[in-house]
């Protein structure tokens, strides 16, 4: 899990390493080795998230990891409606008791994924009442998200019919070094694609294991993604192709003709290689061309040709 951005209610002390330990003592919890759970213990960082977010009061937002609803008091008092989902139910009832004044949060208790391709019911239910509630707002993803849930979180809502116009996360730095890489580059990859062909992306601020409490074994970063609707309008089937780029980066550093003979039926298929030379000659692509090369709105129209050429996949 990324790290979770947590602090007392209040007008809290500081939240110490010392304040946590004594504040989870109290109500007998203890941390989960397997949920990641680690809590900020520079509150400086919680203003720069909040500030890259800027939050306007008609908007809502969705945050996953609530932890001790310390961000989540800070969504409440700047937004319309916040959807704030934790599975740990211990975590959870602290959370309940901190917010039970903030009658605009919803908070869903379980994981918020169904699976790897979907959100939990209860999750998109909670947001179709949100939005209903404030229908001229944006939809704003802010959180410090759990890192065994960020790629689908992220993937998941870019695929959804009404995703979201700001997503301002905590991740592994990793991570948001994919989501923001350049084609030819070494984090460059299938996420890279996906949020690069509808997002525009900018590393905020990259956050050391030092400033939270248990530390996490690497760095994390917050990661600031602005969907752009026209290039997102542009992607012709947006399932088809976040399948078309997941299934050619399983190749990444092959010849991209042979992976795309391979997706079209095969190097002895006579059909295959007329559909792969049309697509090479439509796009102009060099025989030494690779997926990672391909920039994400060069891959928007090499999907679309590869599709008309060969049929949907």
């Amino acid at each position: 899990m990324t790290p979770d951005v947590s602090q007392p209610a209040g007008p809290p002390p500081r939240q110490t390493t010392a304040y946590l330990k004594k504040l989870f003592a109290e109500v007998g919890f203890t941390l989960d080795p397997r949920r990641g759970q680690n809590f900020l213990i520079d509150l400086n960082l919680i203003d720069v998230l909040e500030k890259a977010a800027a939050i306007r009061p008609d908007d809502v937002v969705m945050e996953v990891g609530t932890g001790t609803a310390s961000l989540t008091e800070r969504l409440a008092r700047a937004a319309a409606r916040v959807v704030t989902c934790e599975i740990d139910p211990r975590l959870a009832q602290l959370a309940r008791d901190r917010l039970i004044d903030h009658a605009s949060v919803t908070l869903v208790e379980g994981d918020v994924l169904a699976g790897k391709h979907r959100f939990a019911p209860a999750v998109l239910a909670a947001l179709d009442v949100a939005r209903a509630a404030s229908p001229g707002g944006r939809f704003l993803l802010v959180a410090n998200l759990p890192y065994c849930v960020a790629t689908p979180v992220i993937s998941n809502l870019l695929e959804q019919p009404r995703p979201f116009d700001v997503a301002v996360v905590t991740v592994q730095r990793e991570m948001a070094e994919r989501m923001t890489a350049a084609a030819g580059t070494g984090p460059y990859n299938a996420l890279s694609v996906w949020v690069g062909a509808q997002c525009r992306g900018e590393i905020v601020r990259i956050l050391p294991p030092s400033v939270f409490w248990p530390r996490p074994k690497v760095d994390s970063a917050i990661v600031r993604l602005d969907l752009e609707p026209s290039r997102r309008a542009a992607i012709a089937d947006l399932g088809r192709f976040h399948r078309f780029v997941r299934d050619v980066f399983c190749h990444r550093r092959k010849l991209l003709r042979g992976v795309l003979l391979r997706m079209a039926g095969g190097k002895r298929t006579e059909a295959a290689r007329a559909a792969v030379d049309a697509v090479y000659g439509t796009l102009g692509l060099g025989p030494d061309a690779r997926a990672e090369d391909i920039a994400p709105d060069d891959f928007v129209r090499l999907e679309q040709v590869f599709a008309a050429a060969v049929g949907p996949g």
